[in-house]
Formats: structure tokens, C-alpha cells, sequence
């Protein structure tokens, strides 16, 4: 290959071989941005193969090595790829384990590694890192099926790891085992819990974390229980207590009336929710948040070469701008027009909050995505094309409201009152914001402007009012702008 041509797509494959579901993950890697291209999951239950001299048993080998030989066929033809399984708490405790990867190999023809409990900590930790912006030092709990991770860190670096050996599978097997949920068998679950974690609490209590976040299928499992109960995903002490008692009502897995829940994680409920209530009242927690992020993602990120210096969220932006062929040039003129409206509209009523500007500058980076479906309503395609992208990072308020930005860049403004993004105070703003955006694009006046217009831009009686010198031809493109503000109940005055 030529050295003048671009860095080469690699691709990256991250295998999970967990003690209740393995993952299969594909990403492609190009100029430091990693892209999600295949996702793969079985529930196998390894966990629960565990004979009491800690020995797989031949059912549970057979069912794993059938899902490796269905992700064998899901890397044929996979060009440039760096592949690592890693395997985790049923595999670190099987004495058998050699057998297993013996036949393993067999089926996926790739090195297993065994990882030790505090690397599955840092790896998970950084899975989380990369894959949303972390405030400061950050806790982070991951229940698996045979252990507890828990991790401390600040950017993308760990200073507290411990992996602990109770997961939602161990804990069902010893304390749920026929589905029963008595109070006896919760208290003594619970216990069980506190113990295991009466070592460590100290530390993770006194560490003051301002993020908590949890990871896994159990901790994701209990958010949508959450939803269902509550109409949020919030995890908190007090509705894990009632979650505990409600169980206990319940009095067997197979009588759980939750909707959100799949078949295959109602056994496990129980014992999930037992640990949980166990690190929430040991830990001193109050809230937890749901994480998408994780283990696997944290391999995919260590096979890479992207950096870690810049802000995940930021990295997410350049990807989708070179994928769909942004013309930066333009965009960064935007940024610079809003920048120079920021500043314009300080100590007015309408100044941006520092979330605020920077939810228009993304959008800005983004505005002209839809491009690259087609320019007749590109608005449309664009917040179409945000909206059903994978974006490292970002949660998905902010999504939402980037969505709704770049879908009313142009053309008529369309907002309905079930489109509200929840991280802007009112519909007021959402709209300030709105028209802020279209300004900053009318006022950059085409790709070959040699140079800004002289504009000022002043928020007086809830009105936006621009001034500006006779510059015919943005006058006319502003009038028409008023009237399509005015349209959808917006507010702009011209003064020239």
C-alpha cells in the first residue's frame, strides 16, 4: 500500500465469555474512532455447570462450545482483525478449565485468557470510559453471574478495583434455587453479601465519588424493572427496599408480574436485587445510574488505538463527520458564528448555559448530515440518521435534543410538545436554542463568504433582535427567516 494512502479500517472483535452470557462484539476501527458493526449474545449459564468440586459438566461445555462455533461463523471473512476472548469468574473458578479450552479451541480457533478479577475490574471501567463522558471520580458496580466487580477511577484510570466472588447465578444457586423467594432465603442472600463485601466497604464508602454507575445484564435488568415501576430508570435506595419486599410478596420467580423483564433473567431477580440492596446499604449509596458500557467494550478499547486524551463524546463527533463526509470547513465557520452570538448574549436573559452552547456546537458540527442521504430535506434525514446512530458517549437526552436541533435547522420549525428534551429547562429555551442555531447557519452566508457579516445579535422583551449594516441579501434571507419563526410562534425582529 502506498504510504500517502489513509490509515487502513481494522477490525476488532472482543469476546466475553461471562459465568451468564457469552458476547461476541465487532467493531471497525478507522483513524482512531471505533464504530460498532456487529453485536451477538447468548445466555449460557456457565455459572450454573458448577458441580460442587467446581467442575463444568459436559452439558453446560457442549452449550458453550455450540455458541463459539456460531461466533466462529459470525468472523469468517473479517478483514484485519485483532481478536481477544476473555473469559471471567466461572471460568477463573473451574478446575476443569484446560479441558474446556481445549475443546474450545476446537470451535473458535483463538487464544481464551483467563483474566484475574481486577483486570476484569479496569477493563470494565475503561469499557465504561469510552463509551460516556465520567465527572470527576467515578464508582462503578458490575453484577455479573459468578462475581462483583467494583472500581474507582477518575478519567480513563483506575485507583480502586476488587472483584468479588457473588454473582446473580452463585447467589440463585445457593439461596433461590426453585424459584422460591421467601424472606428467610432474601435475608440470608443479603447477608451473604455484606459479608463478601465487609472487606472492601470502608474504602469505596470514604472515596466520595460524585458519579455511581452500574453495569451488566442484572444492573440493566433492574433499571427497566425500575421504569416499569416508576416511569424512570433511576436505581435508588429506597425503591430497591421496596423492590426487596415486593419479591418477598411475590414469593416465586415464576409469579412476577413485570412486563420488562425477559424469561431468562426472572430466575435471577431475586439474587441480583440481593446484592444490589447489600452495596447500596454497605457503600453508602443513594442512586445508582444504569451504564451501558462495560467489559467487552473495555477489550475492544484496549485492542485500539484511539486516544485517550480527548473527550469520548468529541471523538464520537469527528467519527460521524468523516463517515458522512462533513464539510468541516463550513462547519467550523458556524461554530464560530455561535460563538460570537454567545458572547453577544451574555448578561442578557437568553445567555447560554455552558451545557446549553455546547449541545448547539454539536448539533452545529452535525447539522449537514443528512447530506449524505440527499439535500432535499437533509433536516429530516439528518436527525433520522443522529437518532438511529451508535454514539459512544453520549447519553440519550443528549442525543434527543441534537436530534431535535438538527432536524430544525431549516426549512419550517416543527417541535411538538412530547419532543422536549429533558436536559433543557423549558420549550422556551428549546426554542431560543432552535433559532440560535438557524442564525449562526444564515449568518455563515454560504461556503465560499469571503468574509462574516457585521452582525449584533440582543435579546430585549423575550425577542430576539438582530442588527446589522445593509447587507442586502441577508436582510431578504432574514425576513423570510422571520416569517417561518413566526409560523411555529417564534419571535425575531430585524433592526437595520
Amino acid at each position: 500500500m502506498d504510504k500517502h494512502t489513509p490509515n487502513k479500517t481494522n477490525h476488532l472483535v472482543a469476546i466475553d465469555l461471562g459465568s451468564n452470557s457469552f458476547h461476541l462484539i465487532i467493531a471497525r476501527e478507522q483513524d482512531g474512532c471505533l464504530q460498532i458493526v456487529h453485536r451477538q449474545k447468548h445466555a449460557i449459564s456457565l455459572a450454573k455447570g458448577l458441580n460442587e468440586h467446581n467442575c463444568l459438566s459436559a452439558w453446560a461445555m457442549t452449550k458453550a462450545i455450540e455458541c463459539l462455533h456460531e461466533f466462529n461463523l459470525s468472523l469468517a471473512n473479517i478483514p484485519n482483525s485483532a481478536i481477544r476472548i476473555v473469559a471471567t469468574q466461572a471460568l477463573r473458578q473451574a478446575n476443569n478449565h484446560q479441558q474446556f479450552i481445549r475443546l474450545a479451541r476446537k470451535a473458535l480457533p483463538y487464544p481464551i485468557e483467563i483474566i484475574s478479577g481486577k483486570l476484569e475490574a479496569e477493563l470494565i471501567y475503561k469499557g465504561v470510559a469510552h463509551t460516556q463522558p465520567l465527572r470527576g471520580s467515578t464508582f462503578i458496580i458490575d453484577i455479573g453471574g459468578g462475581s462483583t466487580e467494583l472500581v474507582i477511577g477518575h478519567s480513563f484510570s483506575t485507583s480502586l478495583t476488587n472483584s468479588l466472588a457473588m454473582g446473580c447465578i452463585s447467589l440463585q444457586q445457593q439461596f433461590f434455587m426453585t424459584g422460591e423467594i421467601t424472606a428467610t432465603a432474601m435475608n440470608d442472600a443479603k447477608d451473604f453479601a455484606t459479608k463478601q463485601l465487609s472487606g472492601v466497604a470502608n474504602r469505596y464508602r470514604e472515596s466520595n465519588s460524585k458519579t455511581l454507575l452500574g453495569t451488566s445484564g442484572s444492573i440493566k435488568a433492574i433499571s427497566q424493572v425500575m421504569l416499569e415501576l416508576y416511569g424512570d430508570e433511576k436505581i435508588t435506595a429506597k425503591r430497591i427496599k421496596r423492590l426487596v419486599k415486593q419479591l418477598i410478596g411475590w414469593q416465586h420467580c415464576n409469579n412476577i408480574p413485570l412486563r420488562s423483564l425477559e424469561d431468562a433473567r426472572r430466575p435471577l431477580l431475586a439474587s441480583a436485587v440481593a446484592i444490589l440492596s447489600s452495596c447500596f446499604s454497605q457503600l453508602g449509596i443513594e442512586q445508582l445510574k444504569f451504564s451501558t458500557g462495560g467489559l467487552r467494550e473495555g477489550v475492544l478499547y484496549d485492542l485500539s488505538q484511539s486516544r485517550t486524551d480527548i473527550d469520548t463524546r468529541e471523538r464520537t463527533i469527528h467519527n460521524l463527520m468523516r463517515l458522512h463526509h462533513i464539510d468541516r470547513a463550513f462547519s467550523q465557520r458556524v461554530l464560530q458564528q455561535l460563538t460570537l452570538i454567545n458572547k453577544q448574549l451574555k448578561n442578557t436573559d437568553a445567555q447560554l448555559s455552558r451545557a446549553e452552547f455546547t449541545l448547539l456546537c454539536w448539533a452545529a458540527q452535525l447539522h449537514e448530515i443528512g447530506i449524505a442521504i440527499n439535500s432535499k430535506k437533509r433536516q429530516h434525514h439528518g436527525g433520522y440518521i443522529i437518532e438511529h446512530s451508535d454514539m459512544p458517549g453520549f447519553s440519550e437526552n443528549e442525543k434527543k435534543t441534537i436530534v431535535l436541533l438538527v432536524r430544525n435547522h431549516r426549512a419550517q420549525i416543527k417541535l411538538h410538545k412530547d419532543e422536549q428534551s429533558d436536559l433543557i429547562t423549558t420549550t422556551q429555551r428549546m426554542h431560543l436554542l432552535i433559532q440560535i442555531l438557524r442564525l449562526a447557519i444564515l449568518f455563515t452566508q454560504g461556503r465560499l463568504q469571503p468574509r462574516d457579516p457585521q452582525v449584533q445579535v440582543n435579546y430585549l422583551d423575550n425577542t430576539l433582535v438582530i442588527a446589522l449594516t445593509e447587507q442586502f441579501e441577508l436582510q431578504a434571507k432574514l425576513k423570510k427567516e422571520v416569517e417561518k419563526q413566526a409560523s411555529a410562534g417564534l419571535t425575531l425582529a430585524i433592526n437595520t
